[in-house]
């Protein structure tokens, strides 16, 4: 194949070589031929060899995201070969969910794809120029493979703004009826994925909702934070908790959260306060309330190494509000959802939390997103979510 090159400097060789997918618009040392944004590409190291092919970005940071190690046409059949892998997994690992992530990006190999399942209904974002291209290759393939009723496109996503590409946000396939309800885990939750308002349904949280729920006894009281549409907090509900407090800043999610609720039959146990979640543990903590469970679900506090320091200042405030107003034997959940903070880092600071204020804590499990959401070994940057869940043991 006559095919454009990037040629490596000598310096990222081995780390493409241990399977990382992105080559950085500094590691290129020089273009052979003319390619477009969005053009096939190989990748080469100095002495002509060839690494990889991906698709090439001209302006964004990341000039060339890897699809592939061996020589062979991007096509329809390629991407119909991936699709079809990303299915089956998702057959394998989460079999008869309504709700799941059908394509992950980096982790099914089609960086910059992103496909959400709601029961009939498909949502498909881009965030690469390449996979924007062959958008209408990608919902014919969807329609073959899956035979959804709706298929909506929310590319209305900031990181778009990177690659150079522009907001859209519509109904590719299908009539959409609105407001939609979703089994999610155990329960079921509003969803209008046209909604610019809206974000979705957290579904890298679905398995952690029923697993965190597995350590619910009857009477234990609950403060879920963070909670957008309640999904630790119903979950707990539904498991037996005596009351759950739901804080989220935007009112959609209170009133979703409330719906979910209602739907699962607990919203008599259920409050819920549209405020700041760090000004309401702030006030709780100094009012002296107790808690059985809590669950801290922030979204992330840091997009770059640079804001690092400032996040954890921010992770650990909110613990040790939550570790103070832990009941002896009690439970917090906790997550983060930033790449830049490695579990080890973030395990460090709760601990540093619970020295401050001289509480013992025992980890009871470690958590990462739904297993929908694939990491690949080589490639941190899609192992975001990590969460432990700690007892305390005080005495």
């Amino acid at each position: 194949m006559n095919t454009p090159a990037v040629v490596l400097n000598r310096k990222v060789t081995h780390r493409l070589l241990n399977g990382h997918l992105w080559v950085y618009a500094t590691e290129v040392e020089r273009i052979e031929g003319h390619p477009a944004s969005g053009d096939v590409v190989a990748v080469r190291d100095g002495t002509g060899r060839a690494l990889a092919w991906g698709f090439f970005n001209s302006t964004s940071k990341i000039a060339v995201r890897v699809l592939t190690r061996q020589e062979r046409a991007i096509d329809t059949a390629f991407l119909r070969e991936r699709l079809q892998a990303a299915i089956a997994h998702r057959d394998r690992v989460l079999p008869g969910r309504p709700a799941r992530r059908l394509v992950s990006s980096e982790g099914d190999l089609l960086p910059g794809l992103i496909v959400d399942q709601y029961g009939d209904t498909l949502v498909v974002q881009c965030t690469t120029v390449g996979i924007d291209r062959r958008l209408a290759e990608i919902v014919t393939l969807l329609q073959e493979l899956l035979s959804p009723k709706v298929i909506i496109e929310r590319n209305d996503l900031a990181v778009r703004g990177y690659e150079g590409l522009p907001h859209r946000r519509g109904v590719l396939v299908g009539d959409h009826q609105g407001t939609l309800r979703v089994r999610v885990g155990q329960a079921d939750f509003p969803c209008d994925p046209l909604d610019p308002h809206k974000t979705g349904l957290y579904l890298d949280q679905q398995v952690n909702w029923e697993q965190v729920a597995t350590f619910v006894r009857p009477g234990m009281r609950v403060l879920d934070t963070f909670s957008h549409l309640g999904g630790f907090g119903v979950h707990a509900l539904k498991a037996g908790a005596e009351h759950t407090l739901a804080i989220d800043t935007a009112a959609d999610s209170i009133t979703g959260a409330l719906q979910a609720a209602d739907w699962a039959g607990v919203a008599a146990r259920c409050e819920t306060r549209c405020d700041n979640a760090f000004d309401v543990l702030k006030d709780l903590d100094t009012a002296g309330t107790r808690y059985d469970l809590i669950i801290l679900d922030p979204p992330s506090f840091t997009r770059s190494r640079a804001t690092v320091d400032g996040a954890l200042r921010g992770y650990k405030e909110i613990h040790l509000r939550a570790l103070r107003m832990l009941s002896p034997g009690g439970l917090l959940a906790t997550y983060t959802c930033s790449h830049h903070i490695s579990a080890p880092i973030f395990q460090d600071m709760i601990i540093d939390a619970a020295q401050d204020i001289g509480r013992t804590l025992r980890r009871e499990a470690i958590h990462g997103a739904s297993p929908d959401h694939p990491v690949l070994a080589a490639v941190p940057e899609s192992e975001y979510l990590k969460g432990f869940v700690l007892r305390v043991l005080d005495g």
